[in-house]
């Protein structure tokens, strides 16, 4: 499971060393983008994670969950900026993933979260 651990660093890490940046763009970087900073063919990347039973997309998809997650429980953001940060490029398809991963709205969960003890 190292690769997998290793490509969850990456996709969770800050983009770049400067100010200004999020750590939202890296869920978006490519196959190849990865392979190239893990220093393997984009073919190897997608085996080895295969091997390790996952896949690119679905890491990508809990590096966004986690932050989205997160943010909305820990900040005021609107839901549009949160959406941003967890690497969406629009509001509407971010609602839609979180409502499948949770089976809540953004909004919901933000409430529930806040209403939990």
């Amino acid at each position: 499971r190292l690769l997998v651990q290793r490509v969850r660093q990456l996709l969770g890490a800050p983009q770049g060393g400067h100010g200004g940046h999020t750590p939202a763009a890296l869920p978006q970087h490519s196959a190849e983008t990865l392979a190239h900073l893990l220093h393997v063919s984009p073919r190897t990347l997608h085996r080895q994670l295969k091997e390790e039973g996952a896949t690119l997309q679905g890491l990508k998809d809990e590096v966004r969950q986690g932050r989205a997650m997160d943010l909305l429980h820990r900040t005021d953001r609107p839901i549009k900026q949160v959406a941003e940060a967890a690497g969406f490029v629009n509001e509407k398809s971010f609602i839609r993933a979180f409502r499948s991963w949770t089976g809540h709205s953004p909004a919901e969960y933000r409430r529930q979260a806040r209403d939990a003890p």
